[in-house]
């Protein structure tokens, strides 16, 4: 098969074709056997456990607060595994319970959705043993239905509903009023209709009302009949069939109606066909077309939203300074920003933080005050910050910054080479354990501490032949005799000089200077505790990148001080952590209050 066919079947990049060619996976990059590609796949599979492709089941319990229900739920997946029933048969019995207890009958829909009630009359009778006792402040059915999903069917399309903790912090925040039109976008299950709803006849507005002005709209037919049922129990008046839940797909999709409020938890990390990314491409750009699914929900949102009304998602906290997304918050700076909030890691499912994010359509921005966490700052002070990131200092480590910025420093973007370290595509193929005559160490980030590498406990040695592996930086660059290397992956900033010319993986950088910088004077500064707190109010990110490095300031003290901290700087070879006396003669240099280093110190003890 043709290169483009190829990709198009399996949904991989031009680049990964390539590295797979190079390293002599596929014979013919021009003429490719599908075999081939199947059996890399299965290969990769077999080594570790791809998330993409995981049949297993987690139960979500950060999604409800009842903890009575992760039993129940328990149950239930017992039951499917026992007597091999669908995912819909399990559904509907949910549904039937429900709404016996309400004295509701079916709605027509959920036969179109879910097919017929099951013809298992022994799991029948086994699901009515089990008691469902349903509140409204907990969306068991979309619990339910989130468990009975694979992993890797919610991995690649994004779907973690959310905490209802989360659902109240956002609706809390809002005013609904009568004759508002609101839109959840990505409403899954319909948890945050839910709470509108609630909400909206605790103010009085009567049911028929609310009814006729919320509306949900998801990509998922089974979430939105789950979410209609929801809706549908919430009050003895409402008619199923005037619920304006509608299984549309908000992106791809031209409306007539604009909305007051847009509320949500749009799909972030969703995976991409290879028809999709091409879609994107085509309407957005090549810029546009990187970025996440929750950046085309907020571009998509903008487009229906009416002036002056206002979108309230729940977004992963990479929005706030990843370098992919700058694009994202540059568009939203030019509304009316009315608050970030960092909330934490909610989703127990997922390693991600999350922020809240309020924004008005509404271009009079100057002078606008929104509220970050709990400051009140002026928007504007984005606009200054490092690919607009959305960080701000607390008012000392504010302080501390400034100080650094304000001192004689220069930055480490001239006559300076920066490297990745080596990729090699199949590190159980090309990395050895023991050193043998034709083989040499190579440092890893683990090998790597503050000031310090243990050469004599490098466990990783490799033939380097450059041709053979999938990514590598020219030769010299990890010659280079004045070089630094760091941990690429982590929170804690690590850099140490390396003067054996020894290669290093791509979880260990390099920075090679040129022959008028101090390795070791460098390194003590890259080392502080000011440079981690700069790293740490800039970006917050686990991942130390070029962009980063090159935005740290480097003072120039006196030079007696400067040789100083170099001698200083190589006794801590021993040590691998915060050198105190250095950290002494930075702070006295800077004059740091008594105040800012104690802050410092118990920050970074």
């Amino acid at each position: 098969m043709k290169r483009q066919e190829i990709l198009k079947l399996y949904n991989i990049s031009d680049a990964t074709l390539r590295n797979w060619h190079k390293l002599n996976y596929i014979k013919n990059i021009d003429n490719i056997k599908p075999l081939e590609i199947e059996k890399i796949l299965k290969t990769k599979n077999s080594v570790r456990r791809n998330k993409k492709t995981s049949e297993n089941n987690i139960i979500p319990a950060s999604y409800v607060n009842d903890k009575k229900l992760i039993v129940i739920i328990n149950k239930i997946l017992n039951l499917k595994n026992s007597y091999n029933v669908t995912n819909n048969e399990i559904l509907y019995e949910a549904i039937i319970k429900i709404l016996a207890n309400y004295n509701l009958t079916i709605p027509n829909d959920v036969n179109i959705i879910l097919g017929n009630r099951s013809t298992n009359v022994d799991f029948i009778k086994e699901f009515e043993k089990i008691k469902i006792s349903y509140n409204n402040n907990n969306d068991f059915l979309g619990c339910l239905y989130m468990a009975l999903l694979s992993i890797g069917n919610k991995d690649i399309n994004g779907i973690f509903y959310t905490p209802y903790k989360i659902v109240n912090e956002i609706i809390n925040s809002i005013d609904f009023k009568t004759n508002k039109k609101i839109l959840d976008p990505g409403c899954g299950s319909g948890n945050f209709l839910i709470q509108v709803f609630k909400k909206m006849k605790k103010n009085k507005i009567p049911t028929n009302d609310i009814i006729d002005h919320i509306y949900g709209f998801d990509i998922d037919p089974i979430a939105v009949i789950l979410a209609k049922i929801n809706i549908y129990i919430l009050d003895k008046d409402i008619d199923f069939q005037k619920i304006k839940i509608y299984n549309i797909d908000f992106l791809n999709n031209t409306f007539n109606d604009t909305f007051d409020n847009i509320i949500g938890n749009p799909p972030w990390g969703k995976k991409y066909s290879y028809k999709e990314k091409a879609f994107l491409k085509n309407k957005y750009g090549l810029t546009f077309s990187k970025l996440d699914s929750f950046s085309q929900f907020i571009l998509k949102s903008f487009d229906v939203l009416n002036d002056n009304g206002t979108l309230s998602f729940v977004l992963p906290s990479s929005i706030l300074n990843i370098g992919v997304h700058e694009y994202i918050r540059k568009f939203l700076l030019n509304y009316k920003l009315n608050y970030i909030k960092k909330i934490g890691r909610e989703f127990k499912e997922i390693v991600t933080d999350v922020i809240l994010l309020s924004v008005d359509k509404n271009t009079n921005t100057t002078n606008n005050i929104c509220k970050y966490n709990n400051l009140k700052i002026k928007q504007d002070i984005f606009l200054k910050n490092t690919y607009y990131n959305f960080l701000v200092p607390n008012p000392i480590s504010s302080n501390i910054i400034e100080k650094i910025k304000n001192y004689n420093s220069y930055h480490l973007d001239k006559n300076v080479k920066y490297a990745l370290g080596v990729v090699t595509g199949n590190n159980k193929k090309y990395l050895m354990k023991q050193k043998r005559t034709n083989n040499e160490p190579i440092i890893s980030g683990k090998d790597i501490k503050k000031y310090n590498i243990d050469y004599n406990d490098i466990k990783k040695y490799i033939i380097f032949n450059k041709e053979k592996m999938q990514q590598v930086a020219k030769e010299e660059l990890y010659r280079w005799p004045n070089k630094i290397i760091y941990k690429f992956i982590g929170k804690k900033l690590c850099f140490a000089v390396e003067d054996r010319s020894l290669l290093s993986l791509n979880s260990a950088n390099i920075i090679c200077l040129g022959n008028e910088y101090n390795a070791f004077y460098i390194s003590a500064i890259l080392n502080s505790r000011i440079t981690q707190l700069y790293f740490d109010e800039c970006y917050d990110t686990h991942k130390v990148l070029q962009r980063h490095i090159k935005s740290f300031f480097i003072p120039v003290f006196d030079k007696k001080t400067m040789k100083k901290i170099e001698t200083l700087s190589k006794q801590s070879l021993e040590t691998s952590s915060y050198n105190e006396e250095i950290e002494d003669i930075i702070y006295s240099q800077l004059k740091l209050s008594n105040d800012e280093i104690n802050y410092l110190k118990n920050r970074y003890n």
